[in-house]
């Protein structure tokens, strides 16, 4: 995949926004694409507490984020094929890493996110928050999965999840960082919580989130938050994903169908884009694997493609139906085929 960071190993951001395109066609393309990222931090003098990964990002380190990135992405890997051979045979890394998260997760601080140029790098970031909640909670079902005792890791989680309820209030939804209840956020993050079952956060939440959207909209998609009129189309779709009922989801949807065929832009598929103006606004994002994030809402009740009787296997996804397959075979083609007419049109 593209945008590899240092040592030719992908960026956990780009890898998690495109997860559920992955889960949807071939979870076994995911998988190998996690193993190098392992693999570096295993190398001598990358040895950290967090998943952060090699990057030649200038907001480096993005340790919260990164982490949760990679928790989540491989929880929706073991839901999907049931193999969990990944965090088995790499079982001191992930509770390295889970130890970071119970740290952590709920006072991100200062940490930096791939969203913060577009909505202002607020300190506490609530939807940042939010990732490092639910991969928590992820890692510790996990365990359970595995027969091991995650409660500890679950009952932290269960204890952030109430009071970032509290620390994110704001008069209108969530507010974007910690006090500043003048302001809010499209919390997308909490996707994860309906993708993975997680079951952190009660449906008060989600309505509160629905309203929010459905008041908040543009033209061209939902803004990231009240600080920016910037969005992306695959965190739109995750947010299609947190929204209560079918009428916002729709909504939302809708909005990103309307940039992709009436967009002020005639290049492949931007990854960020003005919601009021339809035009992309930050040069290099487009063409990039992050939008197969758009699979979010194909994913969130996918459940197990593979055969339990492979769930220990160390090995690909040979367990299998033939369903996997023809997806995958049927969708790669439609990607490609985008990629080509959106290549074409920005020749044309």
């Amino acid at each position: 995949m593209v945008f590899m960071g240092n040592d030719g190993v992908n960026r956990m951001e780009e890898i998690y926004a495109s997860t559920p395109f992955w889960i949807y066609t071939n979870p076994e393309i995911l998988r190998l694409m996690l193993l190098p990222n392992i693999r570096w931090h295993r190398l001598a003098g990358t040895e950290t507490s967090y998943a952060s990964g090699p990057s030649s990002s200038l907001l480096r380190p993005k340790a919260l984020e990164s982490t949760g990135n990679m928790m989540i992405a491989t929880a929706a890997l073991i839901e999907a094929t049931g193999n969990t051979a990944i965090i088995s045979e790499n079982a001191d890394l992930y509770r390295t890493w889970a130890d970071y998260l119970k740290v952590n997760a709920l006072i991100p601080g200062t940490q930096s996110t791939t969203d913060g140029v577009m909505s202002g790098a607020p300190s506490n970031d609530t939807n940042l928050a939010l990732k490092g909640i639910i991969a928590l909670k992820a890692y510790a079902d996990i365990l359970s999965t595995l027969g091991q005792d995650g409660s500890t890791y679950s009952d932290t989680a269960k204890s952030y999840a109430s009071q970032w309820q509290s620390l994110a209030e704001a008069s209108f939804g969530f507010a974007a960082s910690y006090g500043d209840s003048g302001s809010w956020s499209i919390c997308y993050n909490l996707f994860a919580d309906k993708w993975l079952k997680t079951g952190l956060f009660p449906e008060s939440v989600f309505q509160k989130m629905g309203s929010l959207y459905a008041s908040n909209i543009n033209n061209y998609g939902l803004p990231l938050g009240s600080r920016t009129t910037l969005t992306s189309s695959h965190w739109m779709v995750f947010a299609a994903g947190v929204a209560p009922d079918i009428t916002t989801r729709n909504l939302i949807i809708s909005a990103a169908q309307d940039y992709i065929q009436n967009g002020k832009d005639a290049m492949p598929w931007p990854s960020i884009h003005d919601s009021k103006g339809g035009n992309a606004t930050v040069a290099g994002v487009y063409n990039r694997p992050a939008v197969g994030g758009v699979y979010a809402l194909l994913v969130q009740d996918l459940g197990s493609t593979v055969s339990t009787a492979n769930s220990n296997s160390g090995g690909g996804s040979n367990g299998s139906n033939s369903r996997v397959v023809l997806r995958s075979a049927n969708l790669v083609l439609i990607y490609i085929f985008s990629f080509i007419s959106s290549t074409l049109l920005c020749l044309a």
